[in-house]
């Protein structure tokens, strides 16, 4: 006996979820680019403690590039949950 296959969604269908899903959804987003941004600081003080002379220089040159590129993937993700995520019952204005 087989089972009925779900049918497939065009690609520019929105997906929608209730608003606990979305809510859960941007929490994890939030306390994931907090973690990343807790363990730039960890390596950047690790790389920085190689070369005590110049700790600043070497914190802000790794930590900058770091936070860079974690605020991107955090805007990144922002959009993608923005733009896949549609509440439902949210008001249309």
């Amino acid at each position: 006996m087989a089972t009925p296959s779900r049918p497939s969604r065009p690609p520019h269908e929105e997906l929608i979820v209730s608003e606990y899903k979305f809510f859960l959804l941007h929490k994890m987003l939030v306390l994931s680019i907090n973690a990343l941004v807790l363990g730039a600081v960890t390596v950047s003080m690790y790389f920085a403690a190689q070369n005590p002379e110049e700790f600043t220089l070497v914190f802000l040159k790794v930590f900058g590039g770091l936070l860079l590129a974690i605020m991107g993937l955090g805007f990144m993700g922002k959009r993608w949950l923005s733009r896949c995520v549609q509440t439902v019952g949210a008001d249309p204005a």
